[in-house]
């Protein structure tokens, strides 16, 4: 009798210590949403570094094309000053006309990306610039993917990807007949404890069913 109230505590103490699925959910949203913070703020970053980067530099032509002019100018060189002028304003165009195929490229990208479910802002933002960066002009001045692909094609290999899986909210079961969210092919480690799991591995978990009540994780 003894033995069987012993279990019985044990059992308790067990279902006390075991997460419910809500928390387990909990757990790994928190856990997605820190890690997606961690790579925007490098993201913002790098490109605030490259942003100071170009205005030092065009500041700094800027003054030496005014130095060259003014130099010139003083020598009487005149027909030399206007082909500086003409190629600067050349250049403006040019940078001009590519700002606009810019924004036709973000504005195609964005909506191919706006009919999926992002888990947040911060995911859908890195996702958008994940992919623009891997575009390129064909021949004809069309964005496409580097390896061809159309941008729309390209996407929806993106968001099968099962490395880009964390950027999406998980799939929800409404009971029985509706659909199950798959699990990422990734797998994880039963051995492992939740602390000890990557994100990729405690999605996996959940998704295969195997994050409840029947074993202690922690």
């Amino acid at each position: 009798m003894e033995n069987e109230n012993n279990l019985d505590l044990n059992q308790e103490a067990n279902d006390a210590t075991t997460p419910s699925s809500e928390e387990l959910t909990k757990m790994v949203e928190a856990r997605v949403a820190e890690e997606l913070s961690g790579i925007k703020e490098k993201l913002n970053s790098a490109y605030n570094a490259r942003d100071d980067a170009v205005k030092k530099a065009v500041a700094y032509e800027e003054e030496r094309k005014a130095g060259e002019i003014k130099r010139l100018e003083e020598e009487g060189k005149h027909k030399e000053v206007a082909d500086i002028k003409m190629a600067e304003l050349t250049a403006r165009l040019n940078e001009r006309d590519k700002q606009i195929t810019e924004l036709t490229r973000d504005s195609v990208v964005r909506d191919a990306l706006r009919g999926l479910d992002f888990r947040n802002d911060t995911a859908a933002d890195f996702a958008y610039r994940d992919v623009v960066s891997q575009l390129t002009q064909n021949e004809n001045g069309q964005w496409v993917h580097r390896t061809g692909a159309s941008i729309k094609d390209f996407i929806d290999t993106f968001r099968k990807d099962d490395d880009k899986e964390f950027l999406f909210r998980p799939q929800q079961s409404s009971g029985v007949g509706s659909a199950v969210q798959q699990a990422p092919t990734c797998g994880y480690d039963q051995n492992k404890s939740l602390s000890d799991m990557t994100t990729e591995e405690l999605m996996a978990a959940a998704a295969a069913g195997h994050l409840d009540g029947n074993k202690k994780w922690f």
